[in-house]
């Protein structure tokens, strides 16, 4: 697999960008519409995250700001039924940390949101993929402080602010935003987490 490439970025579509490496060659990459918003100008050099996607007369390269974004999408594909297209789609729609939280929160909404993914396809990213995130590993790309605490209690505080009518990624916002939270009982991480809000 290509890890990364490195280079001059020469050229970009409403949908990909083109590195030109020092070889010469100019290498085509499919990115999120995340990614393409962080663009720095043309010309300017950058290293970009790859994943090459192969099945019989395909060969397409895709992009990604980290390797966060990248094992996301490697999840992704990995659910039947999503290919690299509604991937990208979904990435386009949601960050990394969002999508993790949609998945958690059980927010199908949030993921169907993103073009081309139905209610019943999104329930199946947050079946396939809810045991497979660390609630820690979230919030590298915006600050948070790391997530220590029992998930049940995060869940059920989370539900409970739901219920008060915020949705499922505004309460899992306000709850990773409280201080000592790993050692508050459900009803004060509620309490807390509404002054967040």
């Amino acid at each position: 697999m290509i890890s990364y490439i490195k280079g001059i970025l020469s050229d970009i579509t409403s949908e990909s960008i083109t590195i030109e490496n020092g070889s010469g060659i100019g290498f085509e990459i499919i990115c999120s519409d995340n990614f393409l918003r962080k663009l720095p100008e043309k010309g300017s050099e950058m290293k970009v995250f790859t994943y090459l996607y192969v099945r019989e007369d395909i060969m397409t390269l895709f992009g990604f700001i980290d390797k966060r974004e990248r094992e996301a999408f490697k999840s992704l594909i990995g659910i039947s039924g999503i290919g690299p297209k509604g991937a990208v789609a979904i990435l386009s729609e949601l960050t990394v940390d969002e999508l993790y939280m949609a998945i958690l929160s059980q927010d199908a909404k949030a993921i169907s949101r993103a073009n081309g993914i139905g209610g019943k396809t999104a329930q199946r990213v947050i079946i396939d993929l809810k045991d497979k995130i660390d609630l820690g590993d979230m919030g590298v790309d915006e600050g948070y402080t790391d997530i220590k605490q029992d998930e049940s209690i995060t869940t059920e505080a989370a539900m409970a602010l739901t219920a008060l009518g915020y949705s499922n990624m505004d309460a899992l916002r306000a709850i990773k935003k409280v201080e000592g939270r790993d050692d508050m009982s459900v009803e004060e991480l509620i309490k807390a987490a509404l002054k967040k809000m």
